[in-house]
């Protein structure tokens, strides 16, 4: 999870985060951070804020409170969001529902809590009645145009030669797209345009929906500055799954197409690229939490079900190790850091990325290569080669 080593003055901002630690550019892995000092066992070094996006998968929408994110083992949330008693969403949309006579009846935007105090809590957040009222809106675009197992595209022939010069023409087109849609009735856009999206889809316009509302609403100029800071991953993750660049185009298009005016300026072809190419490989997993608390690294060693994923751009500077000295722990919807080893002054704090630790040297090459695209260097995988 490292950043792009583009401009070493931006590394005075990034050294705000915490007092315990530096962020150095480095020779092998970008961004790291390292020691100011020695930190005993124990101790942490840092507590993020919330996340600048999140998403929980649509299969578990039910049963993962949107503010706590505690999973209720297979049970159901019992409480929906309040619908905000102020309109907020786009005006002609509204104005021709209006006019049809078909305006449905609030569904509670996808968003479920496990208590009266975790929902009064997430709906105190600024502007929220604004981010529920859009969930509401795509959620009602989405029953619409879902995409049914069935009916599956099939993309097994779409096998191009990954560059980085294919995927700016690929998006060249849908730039081409939006400036014809740009000068179509809204209307005549959700008849004849709206894609057809499946439930994974659904899921990424969720989270780009979030990002784009922390970003227009809630986060401060430094959480802002550390998410343009982060790394894309664009390339490398199309490289390994060609498909992606379909799939990106549905959600782009129905976001366009669906997102309220406000949101508008922020959503353009180059930031939704960069905004999916930072999610790869910087975003933390939401997984279901057990009891069980161990010091072999992460303590999501022991969870069990994925449910969803945050992007905390200020936890994406620590780097991986196979031998970690930090663990992560999520404790409602942010993430603390913990040492789990005495550091020394100087040294470099690492976590491990995924639950891997048991695994033999070559696999965890293979899953890391896979999922965050780089060669592990770290001192154990050094010292187990053959």
């Amino acid at each position: 999870m490292t950043v792009i080593p583009n401009d070493i003055d931006n590394l005075n901002q990034l050294n705000r985060i915490s007092p315990l630690f530096d962020i150095q550019l480095t020779s092998y892995g970008g961004r790291a951070c390292f020691s100011t000092q020695d930190i005993p066992k124990g101790t942490e070094v840092l507590l993020t804020s919330e996340p600048i996006g999140s998403v929980i998968l649509y299969e578990f929408r039910k049963e993962v409170c949107s503010s706590c994110l505690k999973y209720v083992y297979g049970e159901v949330c019992k409480i929906k969001a309040d619908e905000p008693k102020v309109a907020n969403v786009d005006e002609e949309n509204q104005t021709n529902s209006k006019k049809k006579g078909n305006k449905k009846k609030f569904q509670g935007a996808g968003l479920w809590f496990c208590s009266e105090e975790c929902k009064v809590q997430y709906q105190s957040k600024p502007s929220c009645n604004q981010l529920i009222e859009t969930f509401e809106t795509l959620l009602t675009y989405y029953q619409t145009k879902v995409k049914s197992p069935e009916v599956e595209d099939d993309d097994s022939e779409f096998k191009p030669i990954i560059t980085k010069e294919y995927i700016d023409s690929f998006w060249e087109e849908v730039n081409q797209w939006d400036i014809t849609a740009s000068k179509t009735k809204h209307s005549k856009l959700v008849a004849q345009q709206l894609p057809k999206i499946n439930s994974d889809e659904y899921t990424t316009v969720r989270f780009v929906t979030s990002v784009l509302h922390n970003l227009h609403h809630t986060h401060s100029e430094t959480s802002v500055a550390y998410y343009h800071s982060l790394q894309s991953n664009e390339e490398d993750k199309i490289r390994a799954f060609p498909t992606l660049l379909l799939s990106q185009t549905l959600v782009y298009k129905f976001l366009r197409i669906c997102l309220p005016e406000h949101l508008q300026p922020l959503l353009s072809t180059d930031h939704f690229r960069e905004l999916c190419g930072r999610e790869y490989g910087n975003s933390f997993g939401i997984w279901q939490q057990t009891s069980t608390n161990t010091e072999a690294g992460s303590i999501e060693n022991e969870n069990k079900e994925f449910l969803g994923y945050s992007l905390y751009p200020e936890a994406s500077y620590f780097n991986h190790s196979c031998g970690p000295n930090l663990r992560k722990i999520r404790v409602r919807d942010r993430m603390q850091f913990e040492t789990i080893k005495d550091i020394s002054k100087g040294e470099q704090m690492c976590i491990d990325y995924f639950h891997i630790l048991d695994e033999p040297r070559d696999e965890r090459q293979k899953i890391l290569k896979k999922n965050w695209f780089f060669d592990c260097g770290c001192d154990r995988c050094e010292n187990e080669k053959i």
